[in-house]
């Protein structure tokens, strides 16, 4: 087995921490935008850009199936290995979640949603309780996934500045 991602996990992991680090900047400046066409367009962009992480986190997790990720050196202490096998499978179940959630209250909110443009279905009427509970569980959601994004780059960074340690390595195209 190799001790190194292919370049496609390589490819999907990269792509989806930009967009998602780009959701965040999106969605913590959206809700402060007035109501009119920027405000709009934001709201647009960042339901499209987050029903692409979804595609690119089931695409991901095919692909994991079918390509194991390298195993973890021996010399990893025992609940590092398990902290890092919890922090993926979480990562997985988020970036689910949280567009799907994102979805389902835009679709009881009132609003269409679109993907880039594209017409999607509606899950519901408008109906505020709901739109409120799934945009509750949305930020949760994004809540959890910012700690767990701090975990992630911590972990990463540890491997950095422990001479020897190359297992982020496996992660980098070079």
């Amino acid at each position: 087995m190799s001790s190194k991602y292919t370049k496609t996990a390589m490819l999907l992991h990269w792509l989806s921490a930009a967009l998602v680090v780009g959701l965040f900047a999106i969605g913590w400046t959206m809700v402060e935008l007035p109501k009119g066409p920027a405000r709009g367009a934001a709201f647009a962009l960042h339901k499209s850009l987050g029903l692409t992480v979804l595609m690119l986190t089931l695409w991901r997790f095919g692909w994991r199936l079918r390509h194991a990720a390298p195993a973890l050196p021996s010399t990893l202490p025992a609940w590092q290995a398990t902290l890092a096998r919890a922090v993926h499978a979480t990562f997985y179940l988020l970036l689910v979640l949280q567009p799907i959630t994102g979805y389902l209250s835009s679709s009881f909110s009132g609003y269409s949603t679109n993907f880039f443009g594209l017409p999607l279905p509606e899950w519901g009427t408008h109906d505020p309780p709901l739109n409120e509970f799934f945009t509750e569980i949305h930020v949760l959601c994004s809540i959890t996934l910012l700690l767990l994004i701090g975990t992630h780059v911590a972990g990463a960074i540890s491997h950095v500045v422990v001479p020897g340690d190359r297992l982020l390595r496996r992660m980098l195209p070079w």
